[in-house]
C-alpha cells in the first residue's frame, strides 16, 4: 500500500512538471511570436510612412506623391482632361477662380479639381517666376483662394503652404487636406515648408474682394476644371 501511494505520488509529479514544460514552451513560442509580428508591423509601418521621393520640379509627380496613402473611396473623383491628362493646367482663363490670383503672378501650375461641383475638393500647386517670389506668392493665395467658390458647399479646411519656388493651396475635406499637406512635408523637409495659412470652415474669412459666391455659376470660367 505504502509502495503504491509513493509510485502514484511520482507519477502525479512527472505529470505536473511535465504540464510546466508545456505551458511554458507554450508561452515562449507565443512571446516569440507576438515578437516577431510586432517588429514587422514596426517595419512596415516605418517603410508605409517614408515617402518615396520625387523630382519635386515636376508639377505632376509632384502632385501624384500629395495624394499617396489617400484610399480610392476617400478620394474624390477628379475632372477628366480633354488632352487626356491627369490634372488641368491653370490658364488666364481660370486662374483666379482657381487660385484666388491671375496667371502673370507666378510660371505654371496645375489643379486638382473634383468632377462634382458638390464636393468641395480642389489641389492646386504653382511654380513662382522664383524661390525670392513664392512667399509674396503663397501670400497673395492665402488672402484671395475662394474656400466657397462651389456651389452650396465649402471646403472644410484651407491650407497654403510653400516651399523652393512651389506653392501648395489645398482646400479639400479635413483629413485628406491635412494628408496633403504631410505628403508636400515628406516630399521637401519639414525645414523647408512654410504654412501661410491653414483654417477649418469655421475659422475662414471672405476672401478679399467681398462675397463672390452670390453668382457661383457666373464666376465660373468655361474652362473650369470642376464640373456643374
Amino acid at each position: 500500500m505504502k509502495k503504491l501511494a509513493i509510485t502514484l505520488t511520482a507519477l502525479t509529479l512527472a505529470l505536473a512538471l511535465a504540464a510546466c514544460g508545456s505551458t511554458a514552451g507554450s508561452s515562449s513560442s507565443t512571446a516569440s511570436s507576438s515578437a516577431a509580428s510586432s517588429s514587422a508591423s514596426s517595419s512596415a509601418s516605418s517603410e508605409s510612412s517614408s515617402a518615396t521621393a520625387v523630382d519635386t520640379s515636376d508639377l505632376t509627380s509632384l502632385m501624384d506623391a500629395l495624394f499617396s496613402g489617400i484610399a480610392e473611396d476617400q478620394m474624390p473623383m477628379l475632372m477628366p482632361q480633354e488632352d487626356g491628362s491627369k490634372y488641368a493646367p491653370l490658364t488666364e482663363e481660370n486662374s483666379e477662380y482657381n487660385t484666388g490670383v491671375a496667371l502673370s503672378a507666378y510660371k505654371e501650375g496645375i489643379c486638382a479639381e473634383a468632377a462634382m461641383s458638390a464636393q468641395a475638393h480642389s489641389i492646386c500647386l504653382l511654380k513662382a517666376n522664383s524661390a525670392e517670389e513664392a512667399a509674396k506668392l503663397a501670400e497673395d493665395v492665402a488672402a484671395n483662394a475662394n474656400p466657397n467658390k462651389w456651389i452650396c458647399v465649402s471646403a472644410e479646411r484651407t491650407i497654403v503652404a510653400y516651399s523652393g519656388d512651389t506653392v501648395l493651396l489645398a482646400m479639400s475635406f479635413n483629413d485628406l487636406a491635412q494628408t496633403v499637406l504631410d505628403n508636400f512635408t515628406a516630399q521637401f523637409g519639414a525645414e523647408n515648408v512654410t504654412v501661410v495659412k491653414d483654417e477649418t470652415g469655421a475659422d475662414m474669412a471672405m476672401p478679399e474682394g467681398g462675397d463672390v459666391t452670390s453668382d457661383p455659376v457666373a464666376a465660373m470660367p468655361e474652362d473650369a476644371s470642376g464640373a456643374l
